[in-house]
């Protein structure tokens, strides 16, 4: 498809990304993305800025061309905070 039908369809809300997207994402962000799959010649694949030694690092999981998840360690966690309930009754 031409670049601005593709570039269109993907600034939808709800549209899936790809390679394409992940490749865009590592170049404008300085990351290196690591994808842990679920294929057995392919388990781990790295995705690397073209132009800039990354500067930092995302991993995510890809499930048989179905599903991206993001993957962290459990140190990195975010903590939440319980809020005040405040009943009326």
């Amino acid at each position: 498809m031409e670049y601005k039908v593709y570039l269109k369809k993907m600034k939808r809300s709800g549209e899936w990304g790809d390679h394409l997207t992940l490749q865009a994402a590592a170049d404008r962000f300085g990351a290196k993305i690591c994808l842990l799959t679920s294929f057995r010649d392919t388990c781990l694949i790295e995705i690397v800025p073209r132009d800039l030694t990354p500067t930092r690092e995302l991993w995510l999981s890809f499930w048989c061309e179905v599903h991206y998840n993001s993957l962290y360690a459990t140190d990195d966690l975010l903590t939440r905070k319980t809020k005040k309930k405040h009943w009326l009754f």
